[in-house]
């Protein structure tokens, strides 16, 4: 059996959530980690938790605090992880600060690092928002001047890097490298909150849904169906709409 395969079975969490709590952590804590988890990767549309976060022990490890035989340390030149729009600049100066270069975003929406151990450079970050091909060529060309070079963009977000001697000078040195957290998944406080409004929401809506039906008997079930469309459709829209006005405020979780 593949690992694919097996990632599409739920004994991989199962497995997950019995390492964490051996590794220390509280039934809650690791209940908590796990909902999230499996929420990222339902958001992100994978179905290989084996690719997304490798195997259960060793990430258990990770996530607990411990340190996995395989895991690189400072010499690793490569590092992969992903946050949400409350936390990414945050993350990417603070890691950009210890010489990780952000070299694109992959499809699942995850930040590609790399570090050279013998010649790190400290990097500097910021995100812009652009709808369209033309709106990205016209932010990059406003960027440029002062040293501003595209990293990567996901959905409407732009990212961009530059050295932090462009701004600093001689402070930007950077003397000695910190081995690579264990971390590969930073969700704020805020993200997690709006996890939980949808689940909520989503709760409501099939209970609802399911008295109805019961009352009203399964010929009322077309007209459920295509209201529940319509409300995710518009649910949609007025999200994605509360997120540009966000990313425009440059709402961030402090």
């Amino acid at each position: 059996m593949t690992g694919t395969d097996e990632a599409a079975r739920p004994d991989y969490f199962i497995e997950l959530a019995a390492w964490l709590l051996t590794g220390g952590m509280s039934e809650e804590q690791a209940t908590t980690t796990v909902a999230e988890l499996t929420g990222y990767l339902t958001e992100t549309g994978s179905t290989d938790a084996y690719e997304e976060f490798g195997d259960p022990k060793d990430f258990a490890a990770r996530l607990t605090g411990g340190r996995a035989a395989e895991e690189p340390a400072a010499e690793a030149e490569t590092w992969k992880w992903a946050t949400d729009i409350y936390t990414d600049r945050k993350h990417l100066n603070h890691y950009g600060d210890q010489g990780w270069e952000v070299e694109g975003l992959d499809r699942l929406g995850r930040f590609v690092c790399r570090r050279d151990p013998s010649a790190a450079l400290r990097w500097e970050y910021r995100r812009e928002a652009a709808n369209n091909p033309a709106e990205r060529e016209s932010v990059t060309a406003t960027l440029a001047p002062d040293g501003w070079e595209p990293c990567g963009h996901w959905m409407l977000f732009m990212y961009f890097k530059r050295p932090k001697a462009a701004s600093a000078g001689p402070a930007a040195e950077l003397d000695e490298l910190v081995a690579p957290p264990a971390k590969q998944l930073f969700l704020s406080r805020t993200y997690r909150g709006k996890l939980k409004q949808m689940a909520a929401g989503a709760v409501a809506s099939g209970t609802v849904t399911a008295v109805a039906i019961h009352y009203a008997g399964d010929g009322i079930l077309p007209f459920f169906f295509v209201a529940a469309m319509l409300s995710a459709v518009i649910g949609t829209a007025f999200g994605f709409r509360r997120i540009k006005r966000e990313v425009a405020a440059g709402v961030e979780d402090v």
